[in-house]
């Protein structure tokens, strides 16, 4: 079936490369048949996600972030947020000192805010703290993070690069893959996305994926960095790195 979106050839209730509905829904505020693909009911305006599926989505992220208070309770995060040495974000502002629950010396990032807020405070700890070499740690609460950007609507090209790199870090290439090409499918020469996916590719064991993501990444390379996309300019001191791993992967 053709998706009534982005024109992607998909099989399933869903469209592979924009997430687009592919059959008939209901709406979840008059009971309407939705045509698929609709963003609204055309008999009473309600958005086609309808009230009871914003409700169930709240509910998802009020659950997780329950579940994430109580393990900072239990477990103190006595190793994620010890001592951070800076943070994957070069925007970011500089994560406070932390000691062990019940120490002096700082406290754990606040549980308030947006979904996104929360998932990047999450994501900058995580990244700081897979730098340092705590690789546990960081798989521990990539899964949360992923659930609190997930909650966003409407996410941007930064927040989907930041999805992929977790779920990468989580083992899953398959997803990692799909969010980077995600961005790519509006901008094929997006270097992040672009390093995303051939990061993701390694995982999942797709060799020719990842060589052809890397290719691409060195061909538009030098034209494409000086760019001034927020995410560029919040990222920009991996850009080396990431030319670096390129051309060892190439081998050039």
């Amino acid at each position: 079936m053709k998706c009534p979106r982005c024109g992607t050839e998909s099989q399933g209730a869903f469209c592979s490369q924009c997430g687009t509905a592919l059959q008939a829904g209901q709406c979840g505020s008059c009971g309407a048949k939705l045509a698929a693909g609709a963003r609204f009911c055309a008999r009473c305006g309600a958005p086609a996600a309808g009230g009871r599926r914003r409700a169930s989505s709240n509910l998802g992220w009020y659950v997780t972030a329950g579940v994430l208070a109580a393990l900072i309770l239990v477990i103190g995060l006595s190793t994620l947020f010890s001592r951070d040495r800076g943070t994957f974000m070069p925007g970011a502002a500089a994560p406070e000192a932390a000691t062990p629950m019940g120490g002096s010396g700082g406290t754990p990032p606040p549980l308030d805010g947006t979904p996104r807020e929360l998932g990047d405070r999450l994501f900058n700890r995580i990244m700081g703290a897979r730098e340092q070499g705590d690789t546990t740690q960081a798989k521990f609460f990539a899964p949360m993070a992923i659930q609190a950007y997930e909650s966003v609507e409407d996410p941007d090209d930064d927040l989907l690069f930041h999805i992929s790199m977790l779920h990468t870090l989580s083992g899953d290439g398959a997803a990692g893959l799909a969010t980077a090409e995600r961005i790519l499918a509006d901008n094929p020469d997006h270097l992040l996305a672009l390093a995303a996916a051939a990061d993701a590719a390694i995982v999942k064991g797709d060799a020719a994926a990842a060589r052809a993501h890397w290719e691409r990444f060195l061909a538009v390379y030098e034209a494409e960095r000086t760019k001034t996309l927020p995410e560029y300019l919040d990222h920009a001191r991996i850009f080396p790195e990431y030319e670096a791993e390129a051309r060892r992967y190439l081998g050039r």
